[in-house]
């Protein structure tokens, strides 16, 4: 039986399509923008960035929890094709390149999760899901930048002065983007902790021997280091090795899409020698900075049609495994959620169904997150004892974010439930367990309110329901050939 999700079913079809205008062309709006293309609304996304910038650059880890949704939808052979399944860690010290320890992923337990670890760039998995998009009716338009946004009446105002409007808008622009601050009224930024992600790319052939076995696995490589880390593994095919080196903040204000400036030699004057190469030979760096957030309450503006999804709903700290999954998860979620659509009354409660659902999650995930980007970094007596731990793991055999009893049973069993996580299997429980009883209790209401008590007793006749449940129960409505360009 394969690890893989073999989900192959066409998803619900809506039996009302509306419009859906996202702001932001990255991984989070094309991804909403398919996913809800595959349940037949129409979908408009504009990027204020050109193509070849929007793609971006550097590498990605996408883990089962992502992989599953882009096999559900059709895009296995496409990411094999750009990608590479990973199922090891190996981990040393920053400092000393000393070994401690690997990490082999367990396959049952990839079974169960119905994904794979895969690796690949930024600018590959763009590239995978805007070709998807673009074939299954999808409008992008690039060097389209949003100066205001009105949620009240569901428009937006590009540069050019030109307003486009639609029935719902998605907030896709990430944590600096005109929704987050639509949507809380003001610019809310986090609070830099002191700590960057410095993102480059290195030749392959750099490689040091030491870590040829990640060669032959497609590892990922992880040093522990006093207020520095790193992250790296295999990008196109082998050829190259996306580095993602944590260190001292020098300028609080890096974000992705700066322009790489950073000498690498300059961040990592403590590293293992061994790694000299990788260091003479690496692109200059993009600063990121690592900046913790609040959680914000409102996803969905109040007085309006505006959700943020991604960034812009929750930032991750950069580099992290589940950072892109989390906004593809928000995307698979929302058009589930729509594809049960029937009338325009539905769009608010599903919206903020969709906050409902999503943000216990999203925000248990990212704490957890920003607690491994500082976990790696850790120094004195904490690294001490994270490093004796996992040594005396791994000399005994063991793979060394297994645990046995408590606390270490118990983040593994985390682990577990983070992968194994199904979100469109959550939104179609909600679809069951409310969205469904409350049709049919507003149903029931139309029809009482409805009903012909004779003369003197009321002064309706009987009328069919306002809902057509049919449509909540088979596959209907448009599909991605009966796209109409003009409905924009």
């Amino acid at each position: 039986m394969s690890a893989e999700s073999s989900r192959s079913n066409p998803p619900l079809q809506t039996s009302h399509p509306i419009k859906f205008l996202i702001i932001g062309g990255g991984i989070a709006g094309l991804a909403c923008a398919l996913a809800l293309r595959r349940v037949g609304h129409h979908a408009l996304v504009v990027e204020r960035r050109d193509r070849r910038s929007a793609r971006g650059e550097g590498g990605i880890r996408l883990p089962p929890n992502l992989t599953k949704i882009f096999f559900h939808w059709g895009l296995r052979d496409a990411l094999r094709e750009k990608g590479l399944v990973s199922h090891t860690i190996l981990f040393t010290r920053y400092e000393s390149g000393e070994y401690l320890g690997r990490q082999v992923w367990d396959q049952d337990v990839l079974r169960e999760t119905r994904g794979v670890f895969m690796l690949m760039t930024h600018a590959d998995l763009h590239d995978v899901l805007y070709e998807a998009a673009i074939r299954a009716g999808v409008r992008v338009r690039f060097n389209a930048d949003v100066t205001s946004i009105d949620p009240e009446e569901r428009e937006v105002e590009l540069a050019t002065g030109e307003v486009l409007t639609g029935d719902v808008i998605v907030g896709a622009d990430g944590e600096y983007g005109p929704c987050r601050t639509a949507v809380l009224g003001k610019e809310v930024r986090g609070n830099p902790t002191g700590l960057a992600m410095y993102d480059t790319v290195v030749p392959g052939r750099y490689l040091p021997e030491h870590l040829a076995s990640l060669r032959e696995d497609n590892g990922v490589f992880v040093a522990f280091g006093e207020g520095r880390a790193i992250v790296a593994y295999a990008v196109h095919g082998g050829a190259d090795y996306a580095f993602q080196f944590y260190g001292p903040d020098e300028n609080p204000e890096g974000k992705y899409g700066d322009s790489p400036t950073v000498s690498i030699a300059e961040i990592t004057r403590t590293l293992d020698p061994r790694l000299e190469n990788v260091v003479r030979h690496a692109r200059k760096g993009v600063r990121v900075t690592i900046r913790a957030h609040d959680d914000i309450e409102d996803w969905v503006e109040d007085d309006g049609r505006l959700v943020l999804i991604g960034e812009a709903a929750h930032p991750f700290p950069p580099g992290t495994i589940q950072a892109t999954a989390m906004a593809v998860e928000d995307g698979a979620v929302l058009a589930k959620l729509f594809s049960h659509l029937s009338e325009d009354r539905q769009i608010e409660s599903f919206l903020f169904a969709f906050q409902d659902l999503r943000q216990a999650r999203a925000r248990s995930v990212r704490a957890g997150e920003f607690a491994s980007a500082f976990f790696m970094t850790i120094d004195g007596e904490g690294a001490a004892q994270r490093d004796a731990a996992m040594k005396a793991k791994s000399t005994s055999g063991g793979n060394v974010l297994e645990g046995g009893e408590g606390e270490a049973n118990s983040l593994w069993e985390e682990i577990r439930t983070i992968f194994g996580y199904d979100c469109e299997d959550e939104a179609d429980d909600w679809w069951v367990q409310w969205g469904l009883l409350r049709e049919r209790a507003l149903s029931r209401q139309t029809d009482d309110a409805d009903v012909d008590y004779g003369e003197g007793e009321g002064e309706g006749h009987a009328a069919p329901s306002l809902l057509d449940f049919s449509a909540m129960t088979v596959q209907v409505s448009s599909t991605a050939s009966d796209y109409d360009a003009e409905a924009w």
